[in-house]
C-alpha cells in the first residue's frame, strides 16, 4: 500500500447539501473528520476497493476492510489533524464524483490539496473509489456548486 497521501487528498465528502446526513458518503467523511475507522468502515461494502488515477495507469490502494483499516490507521498516525471539506459534487445513478479539499497541519505549517474522487454505492454502502491525482486548491470555494443563474440555459 502506498499513503500517506493516498487518504489526504481523497476523503473529503463533509456536508454536502445533496447528501442526507445519514448517506453512507457523508457518514465515511463523519468517521474519517473524527478518526473512526469502524465508522468509515460501516459505510462501506466488505469488498470495498480504493483505487488512485494516473495518467498512464489505475492502482489498487486498498482491497477489503482490512486493508482499508490498516491504511487509514497509519494516514491518521502520520497527519493526525488532517480534516476533509466537499467543494463540489455530481451524482449519476449509483455514482458520486467530487472535487475534495483535504487540510492538516505538518511540522507547524498548514498545508491542503484538492483532488476529483469517484465513489460507486452498491444499496446503502460505498464499494469503490477512484482518485485522481491532488493538484494545488487554486479555485476559491465561492466559485464551485451549483450554476449561479446567469448561464444562457438558465435564462427566462
Amino acid at each position: 500500500m502506498k499513503y500517506p497521501f493516498l487518504f489526504a487528498s481523497a476523503i473529503s465528502l463533509i456536508s454536502m447539501p445533496s447528501f442526507a446526513e445519514s448517506d453512507p458518503v457523508s457518514l465515511f467523511i463523519q468517521g474519517f473528520n473524527e478518526q473512526k475507522i469502524e465508522l468509515m468502515l460501516a459505510q462501506t461494502t466488505e469488498e470495498v476497493t480504493w483505487f488512485n488515477v494516473s495518467i498512464t495507469k489505475v492502482d489498487r490502494q486498498a482491497s477489503g476492510h482490512a486493508e482499508l483499516g490498516a491504511a487509514m490507521t497509519d494516514y491518521f498516525q502520520t497527519l493526525p489533524g488532517a480534516k476533509a471539506s466537499i467543494l463540489g459534487s455530481l451524482s449519476s445513478g449509483n455514482y458520486v464524483s467530487t472535487l475534495e479539499k483535504v487540510s492538516w497541519q505538518q511540522d507547524g505549517e498548514q498545508n491542503s490539496q484538492c483532488n476529483m474522487g469517484v465513489y460507486s454505492l452498491r444499496g446503502d454502502k460505498i464499494a469503490a473509489v477512484w482518485y485522481y491525482p491532488a493538484q494545488e486548491c487554486d479555485i476559491p470555494e465561492v466559485e464551485i456548486g451549483l450554476p449561479r443563474g446567469d448561464q444562457p440555459w438558465q435564462q427566462n
